[in-house]
């Protein structure tokens, strides 16, 4: 490799470090954590500030604004986002979720796309968070569509990592979930990347029934309740099978390679008033209490990411 672009490579892998989990570095903490010398790495993150890449706050080093710019740029393959977008409305709207649009890189999942709930209860999951396979909904619905020697490939290279008590991080006790998957066709995560929420996912296939990326919904576990776990479930499925379909995915039958698919229906964009019933009646209980103010011991529960 020329001096040059590894000059180049080692700049870029800078930015790698840069993550929803470790969104802030102080030049001799990202130094040792990178394998690079102090002033390499200060050098480095002057040029990036200067074409606003990274920011500076407070002695600690975040990434800029020029990302925000360049990735509305970003086209993604078949126009996922702007087909998935009204969908994604539609079932943040009926459900008070927060609707999220994932693809998989490696052992991680990417949020590529977000509808924020409009709920004063809500989860905050930011666009460009990347959470380790193991540890949501999304991530189940990947492992579940991959052979079982890449989901031991990736438990060998430590791709798996916990965040709570109930987070799976064995291989045994994922499969158990994996099989669930697959059976329902939309995954759950309960508490096991952030205590108090719950995550839904569902898969979305391709033009060539490739699994492209996943559709998952989030809800604090009080406004998703074990009762309402299947009926979220079933909705989340019907938006990703739209989204299927709206893609060009063309289903042969049921299955596809020996591995069950759920059904796949004509795409319809229209939610019908009242099928959400009894989550919003949890919804306005919570509101009843509450009244609108909130007091103390019922305050706002942004549940989003939290520096770990």
């Amino acid at each position: 490799m020329q001096q040059g672009t590894k000059s180049l490579s080692g700049a870029l892998k800078l930015l790698g470090f840069f993550a929803a989990d470790k969104g802030e570095w102080r030049v001799t903490e990202l130094a040792v954590t990178a394998g690079l010398h102090k002033s390499q790495v200060s050098r480095i993150l002057r040029t990036f500030e200067a074409y606003g890449f990274v920011q500076k706050k407070a002695g600690q080093y975040q990434l800029g604004r020029a990302f925000t710019t360049y990735a509305s740029l970003v086209k993604t393959d078949g126009g996922l986002v702007e087909l998935a977008r009204p969908i994604m409305e539609g079932l943040s709207r009926h459900t008070q979720g927060t609707v999220m649009l994932k693809i998989r890189e490696e052992g991680e999942t990417v949020t590529i796309d977000r509808v924020e709930s409009r709920h004063f209860l809500r989860l905050a999951y930011p666009v460009g968070l990347r959470l380790p396979l193991n540890a949501s909904s999304s991530g189940k619905v990947f492992l579940a569509y991959m052979s079982s020697a890449e989901r031991n490939r990736l438990y060998r290279a430590g791709c798996f990592r916990k965040f709570t008590g109930r987070t799976k991080t064995k291989l045994a006790a994922l499969e158990r979930d994996l099989s669930v998957v697959l059976r329902n066709g939309f995954a759950l995560s309960d508490e096991e990347h952030l205590l108090g929420a719950r995550g839904v996912a569902a898969p979305i296939f391709g033009p060539g029934g490739n699994l492209e990326a996943t559709l998952a919904l989030g809800l604090p576990k009080v406004l998703l309740p074990d009762k309402m776990i299947e009926e979220v479930g079933a909705s989340v499925r019907k938006a990703a099978v739209d989204i299927s379909l709206l893609l060009g995915h063309k289903p042969r039958s049921n299955s596809d390679n020996g591995k069950p698919r759920m059904a796949l229906t004509r795409p319809d964009r229209t939610y019908k008033k009242g099928s959400y019933a009894p989550l919003q009646h949890e919804s306005k209980k919570l509101l009843g209490l509450c009244s609108g103010v909130v007091p103390a011991g019922c305050e706002e529960a942004r549940l989003g990411t939290r520096e770990r």
